[in-house]
């Protein structure tokens, strides 16, 4: 099993020797009803470099992202195929379209989820810009970036809900996703009269059937144990207001 970290932002452009590299889109789909999807890459920088593109399969264990190797899966049609998986990419605004998709059209009875992992080849040690010059070490810096990719399922349902749980002694937010799409969370604020008694920062992506616990600090819930709470939401399933009351377990 391969684990690897999943990268906190979306876009990441990082002024390297090649120069500067943009990724986009940062969230990539296949509708039901298609086989591929594809991105752009694109250097700004006036230098060439080398880049490839893998795919991973991911899910999540005990709460936490685990990526492994597709490429057994890929072979067989059962996970997307990259095309070209590595190139070079020229600078001075030069871009390369990188396809993503099926060999055969996909069973999508359930959604696939996949992350995309597009990074910088180093170059050999001699030609990478390493150069001590008395104190000082210059370091090629290398772009690493991950990519959500989800094979939307036939039947498309957004259905993610929320409840506050546990009472003023060991308060929760509890959000369940009850729908057949992945859930992404950017932010979740837990009010009370105006005031944000908790936040919860994302990206956290909860898919189809998870649920997901997020303790809250229980000085702040107690004076308002019994009276309304109010929770906003940034995400695929934004909320600008649901009212929740904490309920003992």
């Amino acid at each position: 099993m391969t684990r690897l970290p999943i990268a906190a932002c979306f876009l990441l452009a990082l002024t390297t020797r090649a120069g500067s590299i943009t990724v986009n889109p940062v969230r990539l789909e296949v509708p039901s009803d298609q086989t591929a999807t594809s991105l752009t890459i694109s250097n700004a920088g006036g230098g060439a470099t080398t880049m490839q593109v893998r795919v991973f399969r991911w899910r999540h264990v005990d709460g936490a992202d685990v990526l492994e190797p597709a490429d057994d899966a890929a072979a067989s049609g059962e996970a997307p195929l990259v095309t070209p998986p590595m190139f070079r990419l020229d600078g001075n605004g030069a871009s390369q379209i990188v396809r993503i998709g099926f060999l055969h059209p996909p069973r999508a009875a359930e959604e696939g989820r996949w992350r995309v992992i597009v990074e910088e080849v180093p170059p050999p040690f001699a030609a990478a810009g390493y150069r001590e010059d008395g104190d000082a070490l210059q370091i090629a810096m290398r772009l690493r970036v991950s990519l959500p990719l989800f094979r939307q399922p036939e039947m498309r349902r957004s259905d993610l809900r929320w409840s506050a749980e546990g009472g003023s002694i060991a308060p929760q937010l509890v959000a369940a996703n009850q729908g057949t799409i992945t859930e992404r969370i950017d932010e979740a604020q837990l009010q009370s009269d105006g005031h944000v008694l908790s936040r919860i920062a994302g990206p956290i992506y909860l898919f189809p059937g998870e649920r997901r616990r997020f303790a809250l600090d229980p000085a702040s819930a107690a004076p308002v144990a019994s009276g309304a709470l109010q929770l906003r939401v940034d995400g695929t399933s934004a909320l600008t207001r649901r009212d929740l009351r904490l309920s003992a377990q």
